[in-house]
């Protein structure tokens, strides 16, 4: 970590930490008890949670909750989170304020050791900086949940012997500050690639819908030579896509220009002689013709929504 960059999360620890003196109050007390009880919930196996089950994901997000209940109580500063005016429409429904908004999502990714995500049939590595505060906050994790262990082992060895060791009121606030500013380092870095990751999934859509209205502006003058170069490049777009979204089931992209002027032709044809004994030819001509109709349709209507574009784009 670079020095300037270890200097400022020192301030910023020192700023979030100075309510730390004085013990517990009832009340805080009490809060950091259930949360201690929260964690007693969490499915732990080999020193990994589980948030993929049905089970481990509903725990997970209690103890989540219960986490930032118990920094209110405390009167925690909430770690920076500035940077979430930068994302897109889509993760600031998600991220709508500089609260917390702790999710498992977040930590799901961060406990991922691969890494990678995969998209259209691509895959995308993320940055050496988000696999570091991936593992910071894995750290930070495992200190909140041992500390919280060593909570539940002093509460039943007061009940037993009448002596009192739960973790102090400054260290519950070192372990948690540390743990949310942890925390908004990876969600600022994670979020960051993951919109950039989608936005270069949309490309070909978004390279779609800027072909479509060149198309539009070259059908005002069909007798020229861009209205063609513009139709085939739409053609070439929408061949691309049909790959691109349906890569496991082998999406073809070699579909030519020649296929629709050659349906254009047999439509002419068929108007032009009544179709007489071409009737299978008229019908696949005319699939073809509505076909592209409806993408160029689908291209508009996106154009306007394109943040709204699932960036697995079979999914839309």
């Amino acid at each position: 970590v670079p020095a300037s960059s270890a200097s400022q999360s020192s301030a910023m620890f020192r700023r979030f930490c100075v309510s730390g003196v004085g013990p517990l109050s009832s009340a805080e007390h009490a809060v950091v008890h259930e949360l201690a009880e929260s964690r007693g919930q969490l499915l732990i196996e080999d020193g990994i949670t589980d948030v993929k089950s049905e089970a481990g994901y509903t725990a997970c997000a209690a103890f989540l909750n219960s986490i930032d209940t118990a920094s209110r109580a405390l009167d925690l500063q909430v770690a920076p989170r500035g940077y979430r005016a930068k994302f897109s429409a889509n993760y600031r429904a998600l991220f709508p304020d500089n609260n917390r908004h702790y999710r498992v999502d977040v930590l799901e990714a961060s406990v991922d050791q691969h890494f990678a995500i995969w998209v259209n049939g691509e895959k995308f590595e993320l940055s050496a900086e988000a696999v570091e505060h991936a593992q910071g906050l894995q750290g930070a994790w495992h200190d909140v949940v041992m500390m919280l262990d060593r909570w539940q082992a002093a509460a039943a060895a007061a009940a037993a012997q009448g002596a009192d060791h739960k973790p102090d009121r400054p260290e519950l606030i070192r372990t948690l500050v540390a743990f949310d500013v942890a925390w908004s380092k990876f969600e600022h870095s994670y979020i960051s690639e993951l919109i950039a990751i989608e936005e270069q999934a949309r490309q070909v859509v978004i390279n779609a819908v800027r072909v479509e209205s060149q198309v539009q502006d070259s059908e005002l003058e069909p007798m020229a030579a861009t209205s063609a170069e513009a139709e085939r490049e739409l053609v070439r777009c929408i061949a691309k896509l049909n790959s691109v979204a349906n890569f496991k089931r082998k999406g073809r992209d070699d579909l030519a220009y020649d296929i629709l002027e050659s349906a254009r032709v047999v439509l002419r044809q068929v108007q032009q002689d009544g179709g007489h004994g071409k009737e299978a030819a008229r019908i696949l001509a005319g699939d073809i013709m509505d076909s592209y109709k409806a993408m160029r349709t689908y291209f508009r209507k996106v154009g306007t929504c394109l943040e709204h574009v699932d960036p697995h784009l079979c999914n839309n």
